[in-house]
Order: structure tokens, then C-alpha cells, then sequence
């Protein structure tokens, strides 16, 4: 079950929202194209809206379960400098 301390989640049945900033990703919600987070280490945005690209390094991905309406995960990758 998704807890208050998760980045971002979206409860379906009391059609509420939670995000938190982390040490790893800084929530921008005041966006006019939605929620988006940026990654503090290699400062790339991702967009979680479904219907545009997720962002450079990063990928969406939905997983089909029968215990929540539905689940995505958008997987970020970054590069450690050489």
C-alpha cells in the first residue's frame, strides 16, 4: 500500500495526492503541464503524464494488478561522472 512518505501517489478511491521531495528528486507541482520531478543529481525532469515522454534517462512503466486500479513506475537511470 502506498504510504505518505512516497515520493508521489495518487489514491483513486479518496481521489487524493501525496508527493514529497527526497534527497534524490525535487517535486515540482505548481507546473502547468502537471507533475513533474526533477533528479538533484543529474537535474533531468521526468513527466509522469502518461501521454507525453517520461524524459531523457527515464522510462514509464505500467504493471497490470488486480490489487490497485493501477501502478506505474518510471524507472531513472544517471550517470556517475568519470
Amino acid at each position: 500500500m502506498p504510504k505518505p512518505s512516497d515520493l508521489s501517489y495518487y489514491n483513486w478511491e479518496t481521489q487524493h495526492s501525496t508527493s514529497n521531495s527526497t534527497p534524490n528528486f525535487q517535486v515540482i507541482a505548481e507546473n502547468e503541464g502537471g507533475l513533474l520531478f526533477k533528479n538533484k543529481r543529474d537535474r533531468k525532469v521526468i513527466n509522469v503524464d502518461p501521454k507525453s515522454l517520461p524524459g531523457d534517462n527515464s522510462r514509464r512503466i505500467e504493471i497490470k494488478t488486480t490489487e490497485y486500479i493501477q501502478v506505474v513506475i518510471y524507472d531513472h537511470v544517471t550517470r556517475r561522472k568519470t
